[in-house]
């Protein structure tokens, strides 16, 4: 990072709003697709995709530059995720509170995320903003079981 992008503006985008920033997105999330056990997308896709009515997807920028991203995909009762241009700069932890407001707007009793259990910072990142371990499983990826970590946060109730 240079000076200039690590004193500029910091600010919270919702990507369906924001264009500009999908070709950073799709780099990034790219860039996260063993961990995330998923395929590459492309922005062609990613614009198809932005128009869902049951994902909402956030990210925190400076300047121009698009610092991280977290996935709120409702219809899998609320699973979350989260990957960071610069991990273990409190970007993945500002990105977790954003979406949990947004969650609770959308009426959600919780969010949750599964996490490799061989991505310790993940982890941190999920314990520090009051997730807890719910499970050890296992997902299919490449053709290979990798085990990974549920981790579940309760929501505020809504009267």
């Amino acid at each position: 990072m240079d000076k200039k992008s690590r004193t500029g503006r910091m600010r919270t985008i919702d990507l369906k709003d924001e264009p500009y920033f999908i070709e950073q997105y799709v780099h990034l999330r790219n860039s996260y697709t063993e961990l995330l056990l998923t395929s590459p997308v492309n922005t062609r896709g990613t614009k198809d995709w932005l128009r869902r009515n049951d994902i909402e997807v956030r990210g925190f920028a400076q300047d121009d530059v698009l610092l991280g991203v977290v996935i709120l995909y409702m219809h899998n009762d609320g699973e979350v995720a989260c990957f960071v241009r610069y991990p273990n700069k409190g970007i993945g932890s500002k990105l977790l509170k954003i979406i949990e407001g947004v969650a609770k707007e959308k009426k959600l009793g919780s969010i949750w995320a599964w996490v490799r259990i061989d991505n310790s910072i993940a982890q941190r990142v999920f314990e520090k903003n009051g997730f807890r371990k719910t499970e050890i499983s296992e997902r299919e990826y490449d053709n290979t079981l990798k085990q990974g970590i549920e981790y579940k946060k309760l929501l505020e109730e809504f009267p």
